[in-house]
């Protein structure tokens, strides 16, 4: 009888395989990995693995069982260069050998301004000092090395950063991503505007100011969701390349003030992260302003017209009211400014007839007229005209 084969019968004998018989590797002081040992025979597997170098570690050491990660680690604190060795493995399925050729990579990387980076940290310093330089070294092979050799645990996170064609927003990303900053908002300065225009001028120009609340990339959009036939933006988006160092980007506008009337309200919509609003209320204001130094006079009394002038030029402006209302003259040419003094008498017949009746007081209104452009203003203004000092 054959009793090889009656031994294979009655004693299934196990047979070792490897899922690799060579390991390339490389990095800075830790790397590691992990192999498989197979049984591709019968019964269990029972073995021991052997080291040959004292940087190179498994875990476990001894196995048993028929499909066994075996865990391997080098430390190579201390060490550069390359390096060999060989692990052997011995088992109750014959003997097998790993072969280990390893490189030792720096964990770090020198600029092309001689700037050092070992750690994200020191990434962070760069981008801050040179965002440019910085933009370019983050898509290179260098950088890629650098954090595999730093033992960085998100690479497939940088590859995704790394496609964005947008490298501003990449490296930002990446630098919130791992915590080292906070996402830049953006947020409206001013967020509710009113413009006063004077009448007669054809345009009137202002800015609506953007900040962002960090540093790093921010983007927004902009449009005019209401009031576009008079408002116009000089710009509809906003990058980071149009922030100040004081993260403020300004965007100017134009307003079109002959296509308005009166007043009227634009609603600019901000587009990014967290949407914002700018309200623009425009106001188209006569061709001057006035008022009294006060609303309430006696039969005898002195009053004082305040008027301003909106038009940027002089202005001949007529005034109307009652004969108990007495200008030194009824037309008047102002400049920017002017104050003009009024006297009220009453005569001694109305006030006596006021007096008879009862009455306390009497209501009368000053009426000032101008002409500007082809425009007519006219601003009307009431006084309470008391009997008695």
């Amino acid at each position: 009888m054959d009793m090889n084969r009656l031994a294979h019968l009655e004693y299934p004998a196990p047979k070792i395989a490897l899922s690799t018989d060579r390991i390339d590797a490389h990095g800075a002081e830790i790397i590691e990995g992990s192999f498989e040992v197979l049984n591709i025979g019968e019964g269990e597997l029972v073995g021991r693995i052997n080291s040959c170098a004292d940087f190179l570690r498994f875990s476990p050491e001894t196995f048993s069982g028929n499909k066994i990660s075996i865990g391997y680690s080098f430390n190579m604190e201390g060490l550069s260069g390359e390096h060999q060795a060989v692990a052997v493995i011995m088992s109750t399925g014959g003997e097998k050998t790993v072969k280990f050729n390893v490189k030792v990579s720096s964990a770090e990387l020198i600029t092309n301004d001689s700037t050092k980076i070992a750690s994200l940290e020191h990434f962070l310093e760069y981008v801050r000092k040179s965002p440019v330089a910085a933009r370019r070294l983050f898509v290179q092979k260098d950088f890629m090395i650098l954090l595999f050799n730093m033992g960085y645990s998100s690479m497939d996170i940088y590859e995704k950063f790394v496609t964005d064609p947008n490298k501003e927003r990449a490296v930002d990303n990446f630098l919130v991503f791992n915590g080292l900053k906070s996402k830049a908002a953006i947020v409206v300065q001013e967020p509710d505007v009113i413009m006063n225009v004077s009448q007669g001028e054809s345009t009137a120009t202002g800015g609506i100011a953007l900040r962002k609340t960090a540093w790093g990339d921010a983007e927004a959009d902009l449009h005019v969701r209401q009031g576009g036939d008079w408002l116009k933006l000089s710009k509809n988006r906003v990058t980071d390349a149009d922030f100040n160092d004081d993260n403020v980007a300004e965007v100017d506008y134009v307003v079109l003030a002959d296509k308005i009337k009166g007043r009227s309200v634009a609603i600019v919509d901000v587009q990014c992260d967290t949407p914002r609003q700018v309200r623009l209320q425009c106001n188209i204001s006569g061709a001057f302003d006035a008022r009294l130094d006060r609303e309430s006079y006696f039969f005898e009394d002195r009053g004082r017209l305040f008027l301003k002038n909106n038009t940027g030029n002089d202005l001949m402006i007529d005034i109307y009211c009652e004969n108990f209302v007495k200008f030194a003259a009824k037309r008047y040419i102002i400049s920017a400014y002017a104050e003009i003094d009024f006297v009220i008498k009453f005569s001694s017949l109305r006030a006596a007839t006021m007096a008879f009746r009862k009455q306390l007081y009497v209501t009368t209104q000053i009426h000032v007229r101008a002409v500007a452009t082809g425009v007519d203003t006219v601003k009307r203004m009431r006084l309470k005209l008391w009997g008695g000092a």
